[in-house]
């Protein structure tokens, strides 16, 4: 493991590359979900507005990919890292699966919000999936 001096501060920024070792297809990669979807389409308010059963269906088969998909040698590498520096890391993903937080990671920020976390568009209330 890396030295750290007790004054040390760490920003770790994750993206698609380390849920995709964990099965999680990425956007723009071979095979990335964006080949097959339009993000108009998809994943933007005017596509709920337009088709929300289309919106969630495609949620709904992310959320089954996730749901299936076990955190890797690198989520557990950060996990391990919280336990080192607790509040003087700080944990940023641009990935929207629960993988850190399974492996142990506490207070992560997700740039793009979270699949199993929904927002009722009517009333604003949190709901968990």
């Amino acid at each position: 493991m890396l030295a750290f001096s007790p004054t040390d501060r760490v920003f770790i920024l994750t993206g698609a590359g380390v849920s995709a070792e964990s099965g999680i297809p990425t956007f723009r990669g071979v095979g990335g979900l964006w080949r097959n979807y339009r993000v108009e389409e998809v994943a933007s308010p005017m596509a709920w507005h337009r088709d929300p059963r289309l919106v969630w269906e495609f949620y709904s088969m992310r959320r089954r990919v996730a749901s299936a998909a076990k955190p890797n040698p690198a989520h557990f590498a950060i996990a391990r890292l919280v336990q080192v520096l607790h509040e003087r890391l700080f944990v940023c993903t641009q990935n929207v699966d629960n993988l850190h937080e399974q492996a142990g990671s506490k207070h992560v920020v997700h740039m793009h919000g979270e699949l199993f976390k929904s927002r009722c568009d009517t009333c604003t209330r949190l709901l968990t999936t």
